[in-house]
């Protein structure tokens, strides 16, 4: 689904607070529950929830750091500890760079890197398709449940970077993935066993939107959308993604990715091995608008 704050200034950051009207939201719905704590529960039954941040890019199109602290907030409100709550990328750099505050310790709300003392990837290699790799500890050990926290994007060579791409930062060799419009290796890394079996969200930050000459920051290239993407199918969250980057990239007069030789390939391919759905027409979709006293009311995508 997707949520979207009406009244929102453009150009203007969210808050803590914005993010949390938006998230208090969209997971009853999504959970079809009436009220927080319960989807929480329903979302995550217990256990440790890891949140992968994409980091890549420094401040500018990096997950915000309000957004995660609103998603902690609320988990921590509906009986979660804030030991069993890990935020986490490949770098402890990258979080810092991004403004996050590291915490390795085994006290409060846990901060880091897979390069943190004692973490690093998997001894052994997780494969499927045309992907081998080692896989951050942090998901495999420290973690019950991962939630894939993505900034929306233009990429120059998948196309789009959602929440299936954040995943290359929990495996060691993102590199060698990036040939073919990263097809169909974007799909393959999620579908890695613990990736796929941990994988309980995606909440995609689409507020400032990049959609053209990504990943790295352009403010020639920024929309105001002013809404987050969240679903519990992550082929389906990206899916709608592309839908918003091709609106602002047709209101620009730009042409379709596909025209400009970058085609989201690995949609495709994500379906075609079970991992979700990426045809738009069977994608049961609800957009709500969420206005400054938190009133819920329906919407449309634009």
């Amino acid at each position: 689904m997707v949520v979207k704050r009406s009244g929102a200034e453009s150009g203007g950051e969210f808050t803590k607070d914005h993010y949390r009207a938006l998230l208090e939201a969209a997971l009853p719905m999504l959970s079809g529950t009436d009220d927080v704590s319960t989807a929480v529960k329903k979302q995550f039954p217990g256990g440790r929830v890891g949140m992968k941040v994409n980091c890549l890019t420094r401040r500018h199109t990096c997950t915000p750091v309000a957004l995660t602290e609103a998603l902690l907030d609320v988990l921590e409100d509906a009986g979660f500890d804030g030991n069993d709550l890990v935020v986490w990328e490949r770098t402890n750099r990258e979080l810092q760079q991004a403004g996050y505050t590291l915490n390795a310790s085994s006290f409060g709300r846990r901060c880091l890197g897979t390069d943190s003392r004692s973490v690093g990837y998997s001894h052994v290699f997780y494969s499927f398709g045309d992907v081998a790799s080692l896989i951050s500890r942090i998901l495999l050990e420290m973690v019950d449940h991962n939630v894939s926290l993505p900034v929306l994007k233009d990429h120059s060579l998948a196309g789009l970077s959602g929440g299936l791409k954040n995943m290359f930062g929990a495996i060691n060799n993102p590199n060698k993935y990036h040939d073919n419009n990263c097809n169909p290796f974007v799909a393959h890394v999620s579908n890695l066993q613990p990736i796929r079996e941990k994988h309980r969200l995606t909440i995609m930050d689409a507020v400032r939107v990049q959609y053209d000459q990504g990943p790295g920051y352009s403010t020639d290239y920024i929309a105001d959308y002013h809404g987050l993407i969240v679903s519990g199918d992550p082929v389906a969250a990206d899916r709608v993604g592309l839908e918003v980057l091709e609106h602002f990239r047709l209101a620009r007069g730009l042409p379709s990715l596909a025209q400009a030789g970058r085609p989201v390939l690995y949609l495709a391919s994500a379906q075609e091995i079970g991992l979700g759905v990426a045809d738009m027409d069977r994608i049961d979709l609800s957009v709500r608008i969420v206005n400054e006293g938190g009133q819920v009311r329906p919407g449309r995508l634009f």
